[in-house]
This record gives C-alpha cells, sequence and structure tokens, in this order.
C-alpha cells in the first residue's frame, strides 16, 4: 500500500492505495480510527484497485474549516465528491463500524453508483426515537462548545495505547498501529495529535428506525454484514430484526472482538475475496 491523496471537494483526503487495476473498492474506517485500519484487508483484494481513506478530520486528511463539524451526512458529501470527481462507477464499498454504516447509507442514496458493500461489525445506522430529539440537539451544541482546535498538547504513544486500550476490545497491537497515524511530530520528534477534537462531539440528530428503514430498504447492490462475537455491537441480533430490510444481503459471524478485521484478519479476508470476485 503506498501513500496518495485525493480532492474531495475543498478537502484533501489522504489514503493508502494498491495501485490495484481493477474494481475500485474503498475503504472506509471506524470512529476515531483511519485507514491503518484496513491496512491487512489489502492482500485479499490485489485484483481490485482498493483506496482505504482517511475520513475528514482523522489521521492525515484535512480537517474541516474552522466554524464546521462532523455530521454524518457531511461524509456521506465527501464520499460522494471523491467518487463524482474520480469518475468512478460501480464501487464497492468496504467499511468497518462508522465506515460500514456509511456505506450502507451511501448504496441507499446513490444505488446506482454502488456495487457492493461489506459492512464490519455494522449493520445500518445507530438510531434513537423521535421523542429523544430536544436532548440530542441541546447535548450536541453544548459538547460543540468544548471542543476547540487542537492545542498542542505533548502525547506519549505508548500512553495513548494504553488509554485506548481501556476503552475498547482492540489489542495494543492494532491500537498502536492506528494510533500512530493519528499523530504527528514536530523536528524534535515530539508527538501531537493530527487528529481533531471536533470528531468527538455529539451528533446533532441520529435517524429513527423508520428513516433508517426507508433508506436501507433502496439498496440494491449485495451486501455482506461481518459481525463479530464479542462486539458491543451485538451485530447477530440487530440483523435479525433488519435482515427484512435488505434485498439481497448475507450476514456472517466470526468469533472476537470489534476489530474482527485486524483480530480475525484470514478469515475476514477470504469472505471478502469470495464475496467479491462472485459479483
Amino acid at each position: 500500500m503506498i501513500e496518495t491523496e485525493f480532492t474531495a471537494g475543498n478537502l484533501h483526503l489522504a489514503a493508502l492505495e494498491n495501485q490495484g487495476a481493477g474494481t475500485v473498492v474503498i475503504g472506509l474506517h471506524g470512529y476515531l480510527d483511519n485507514a491503518e485500519s484496513l491496512r491487512l484487508l489489502a492482500p485479499y483484494l490485489q485484483s481490485q484497485r482498493f483506496i482505504a481513506l482517511d475520513l475528514a478530520g482523522h489521521g492525515r486528511s484535512s480537517h474541516r474549516p474552522i466554524g464546521m463539524h462532523y455530521n454524518q451526512a457531511d461524509y456521506l458529501q465527501d464520499l460522494h465528491a471523491l467518487i463524482e470527481d474520480q469518475g468512478w462507477e460501480q464501487v464497492i464499498l468496504l467499511g468497518h463500524s462508522m465506515g460500514g454504516i456509511l456505506a450502507t447509507l451511501y448504496a441507499g442514496l446513490f444505488p446506482e453508483k454502488v456495487k457492493g458493500v461489506i459492512s464490519l461489525d455494522a449493520c445500518g445506522p445507530l438510531t434513537l426515537a423521535a421523542n429523544t430529539s430536544q436532548q440530542q440537539m441541546r447535548d450536541a451544541i453544548l459538547s460543540r462548545k468544548k471542543k476547540q482546535r487542537n492545542k498542542l498538547t505533548l502525547v506519549n504513544l505508548e500512553d495513548a495505547v494504553k488509554a485506548r486500550c481501556k476503552v475498547s476490545d482492540i489489542p495494543a497491537e492494532h491500537a498502536r498501529a492506528i494510533l500512530e497515524r493519528n499523530l504527528t511530530q514536530d523536528a524534535g520528534g515530539h508527538c501531537f495529535w493530527s487528529s481533531d477534537p471536533r470528531l468527538r462531539t455529539k451528533s446533532v440528530l441520529r435517524l429513527t428506525e423508520e428513516q433508517a428503514e426507508n433508506i436501507m430498504s433502496a439498496i440494491v447492490c449485495p451486501i455482506l454484514f461481518v459481525g463479530a462475537s464479542s462486539s458491543f455491537k451485538t451485530l447477530d441480533s440487530v440483523y435479525d430484526k433488519r435482515q427484512s430490510w435488505f434485498k439481497n444481503a448475507r450476514f456472517e459471524q466470526l468469533t472476537g472482538g470489534h476489530h474482527i478485521h485486524m483480530e480475525k484478519t484470514d478469515e475476514v479476508g477470504v469472505l471478502i475475496r469470495q464475496f467479491v470476485e462472485q459479483m
């Protein structure tokens, strides 16, 4: 995988690319992760052009301008701008967690653009009941008040790895690989966060189940959902409830945690390769 960069509207999106010549497969990482989390899947996509993005505000990609935030719809706008600017047709979207949510949302909004979706430990958008709207919006506005531009605070990588492992089921080696891409160094070798602190603000308003179903039911391409047995996402139960939303979906449950593609790379990679080759 080589380092590269794309323009999406007014943003510069950093990426890792395998320089393949086949169907474009766009990798979309999870919340607070980056393209590094998807690097391990590249060997299973050698017949495709695999591009793992750093989403806006993550990794080495641009931050949004002052006064803007990171709404889910804005990531979809970025993805659409990238696909349109590059003139790509019939892409495959491969997403983990938040990236899987974005993949299914985009496939529902622009079914003519998407050939297939692979969603790792995500089964459509997170939802909340309509009667929580007032509290959601209030909490979001208050959370934004607290987050501004990055202050140049020194970061100890090993301390950051320990902190990440405390709040997730990710092994230290995988946390380290991801976090290294979310850091920048000065000439003296001191580390600072390169990711945007505004990523940690709350969502303004989540979709309701009815709204989510409306979008998901518009997907026409095949979808591969991969769940993880010990993940907080409990994808098996979510898929059971939502299976009827999808026209052509398949679910596979593997033993492992939320970053199942890093923990059981070969099992996930083989599933992905087979799914892509059958399209």
